[in-house]
């Protein structure tokens, strides 16, 4: 392959084929930068400098808010990297103790004269979350991202951007994750987010030629992970659309937001049940992604899961075989009509891009590995 001199310049050389190159070409050409088409830059997540004083499960929380009923709204529902996926995150139960640095807050301590004072009064307004926080107190004092006293949060200027719709997303990631959170979720610092809701651009995001450019032009991390820095993301080619097109990609794009909490609420059903009813306390990586197996698969998963020694009756085999028809088929279905909207959606961006079916054929044979979704059938 002859790759021209002019690539062997002062910016980062490719050493892609030429059709690659110039599709690469292209998408930059007909697209304009993120931050210039959403009028945002991405966000990082709150950096606590100590999870383990700030981040806590649902048993934790119940127990401090009945010990001091008055903190209950310090507690903010947190969203990690495992658990931000494509369209839409699903919440694992954990919080996060949002004590904001008095910079960025008006507490009861805040214009204390001086430190015991002000401890003294985080004591009396809050006894049970003082108690709390004074059990990681060395760790906390001596971390570097803490706000006015070390017991608060560093100081963020934007924490009323967590309260607004945004689309989140992994700084390191294996594949899409882009999805839109409208319920005021915070984030740990594994999670970035746009402080937008526009549907169009996170669509972008997440559509196959997205991956294809990413792939050549992000910056590769362990196990060929991906790595979304703020100025690579900033700079991503995002097509204008027509008013069309953007009706089209947003009435697709909130079907499959609600497809996806369709199937999340639906395999935790599942779950529970097989919990409650075969005792597979902890389901397989196969059994939480239900809606991949046919019949025979599942009740084979199920069997690996249950308590050494269980056998599995007649009665429950048919029992699960049913429960499977019930359950787990209308989550395949769910599955097949996102498969066909995520399809379209990306026709529709591809042609946004201005791509012709040569292109986009160019495309899936250079395909990279993890492709959100298959190529084109027939």
């Amino acid at each position: 392959m002859t790759v021209p001199r002019a690539r062997f310049g002062a910016d980062p050389w490719t050493l892609e084929p030429p059709g690659v190159a110039a599709l690469m070409d292209k998408l930059r050409a007909n697209g304009v930068p993120l931050r210039e088409f959403a009028g945002v830059g991405p966000l990082y997540g709150v950096k606590t400098g100590c999870n383990e004083a700030f981040l806590i499960d649902t048993p934790t929380k119940d127990k401090l808010v009945a010990a001091d009923p008055e903190s209950e709204p310090l507690f903010r529902p947190y969203l990690r990297g495992q658990d931000v996926d494509r369209w839409r995150a699903e919440w694992s139960g954990l919080w996060m103790i949002a004590l904001k640095s008095s910079g960025n807050h008006d507490w009861p301590w805040a214009k204390a004269a001086a430190e015991a004072e002000a401890e003294d009064l985080f004591r009396q307004a809050y006894p049970a979350l003082h108690a709390h926080m004074a059990q990681y107190r060395a760790e906390l004092t001596a971390r570097q991202d803490q706000g006015e006293h070390w017991w608060e949060l560093r100081a963020c200027a934007y924490w009323d951007r967590f309260d607004q719709p945004k689309v989140m997303y992994q700084d390191i990631t294996w594949n899409q994750r882009f999805c839109l959170d409208t319920g005021g979720m915070l984030s740990n610092n594994t999670v970035y987010f746009l402080p937008t809701d526009d549907l169009w651009a996170m669509a972008v995001l997440n559509v196959p030629v997205s991956w294809w450019f990413a792939w050549r032009t992000a910056q590769h991390g362990k196990d060929e992970a991906l790595r979304l820095f703020t100025d690579y993301l900033n700079g991503f080619p995002i097509p204008r659309p027509n008013d069309g097109q953007r009706a089209e990609v947003e009435a697709a794009v909130g079907r499959l937001i609600a497809i996806a909490g369709e199937r999340q609420a639906g395999t935790w059903d599942v779950l529970d049940w097989l919990r409650t009813e075969f005792g597979v306390a902890k389901p397989s990586q196969k059994l939480q992604a239900v809606a991949d197996l046919d019949a025979d698969a599942f009740v084979a998963e199920v069997k690996k899961g249950r308590p050494k020694g269980a056998a599995l009756s007649s009665s429950g085999l048919k029992q699960l075989r049913d429960e499977y028809a019930t359950s787990v088929e209308p989550l395949r279905r769910l599955v097949r009509e996102a498969d066909v909207l995520e399809r379209r959606v990306s026709d529709v961006v591809n042609a946004a891009y201005g791509l012709t079916p040569a292109e986009v054929a160019l495309m899936w044979d250079t395909a990279p590995p993890r492709m959100p979704v298959g190529p084109p059938v027939g």
